[in-house]
């Protein structure tokens, strides 16, 4: 477990950032290990290895004991994370392609950071769109379809801590423009199984998605299909999403042992 080789961009280069992974990952090679340890495999003075390693250990990212230090809780469940995001991905990936087969639309699977959705696999259709798709493609929650779903199972308390400051600047007049607003629509989203938006997040697209639980009723990620306004029509997008999307998602969720009923947030 290395560092990448890519010469880093001096303009975005963040020199503290850098020396933190290389020194989580040298504990994670070799652990446990001592100050002193690291000091010499790093090449580093062992003043700057101590401050690091106590503001590590401080957040829980390292672990100290009798021989040294490893890495800590929060690591584990960093690393838990990306795992189960794999395994999610190749989970969702064959309902992802029959979604696609049977609505010849784009096919989006999401997850939640923060305020925002994130693209972590896709399916495009040959017809045009308002935007391409690609991997890690960052968009409001609070303007797309994906996002909604995302959000459901949010309680208000919940919601009011993640939007505490938030500007919402709604890139469309269709657009959720406030936390009540945004409350209204997830309320309506529990109500049908599904989020629907129309010319919010842009100017000619539609969606509709779908949330993805995991066994504990907790939402995981979405599934979505994106498609141009001036060639689907809401009717049809609704068709679409009860014809084709919810069983698909309904599919994947007792793959994944969720029980209907079992949301999170109720």
């Amino acid at each position: 477990m290395t560092l990448p080789t890519v010469e880093p961009d001096p303009r975005y280069h963040l020199e503290a950032a850098a020396r933190t992974i290389e020194l989580l990952q040298a504990v994670g090679n070799d652990s446990p290990v001592t100050i002193a340890g690291l000091s010499a495999r790093l090449g580093w003075t062992k003043p700057m290895v101590y401050r690091l390693v106590r503001t590590l250990h401080s957040c829980g990212a390292l672990k100290v004991g009798d021989d040294g230090y490893s890495l800590g809780p929060m690591m584990i469940s960093l690393g838990y994370a990306a795992l189960q995001s794999v395994r999610l991905v190749e989970a969702a990936r064959p309902l992802l392609n029959r979604i696609h087969e049977q609505t010849n639309e784009s096919v989006v699977l999401t997850v939640l950071d923060g305020t925002d959705i994130v693209y972590v696999d896709f399916l495009e259709t040959d017809h045009l769109l308002v935007f391409r798709a690609r991997l890690g493609t960052r968009l409001p929650a609070s303007h797309t379809s994906s996002g909604h779903a995302l959000l459901r199972s949010h309680t208000h308390e919940e919601l009011a801590t993640l939007y505490a400051g938030y500007e919402f600047e709604p890139p469309t007049v269709h657009a959720v423009s406030s936390l009540d607003v945004l409350e209204r629509r997830l309320e309506a989203v529990r109500r049908k199984g599904y989020a629907l938006v129309d010319q919010e997040v842009a100017r000619g697209h539609r969606s509709a998605a779908g949330s993805i639980f995991d066994h504990t009723g907790r939402v995981v990620a979405a599934v979505s299909i994106s498609v141009p306004a001036a060639r689907v029509s809401l009717p049809q997008l609704r068709r679409m999403a009860e014809a084709v999307l919810l069983p698909a998602v309904a599919e994947l969720n007792a793959e994944l042992g969720y029980v209907p009923g079992q949301d999170a947030s109720l």
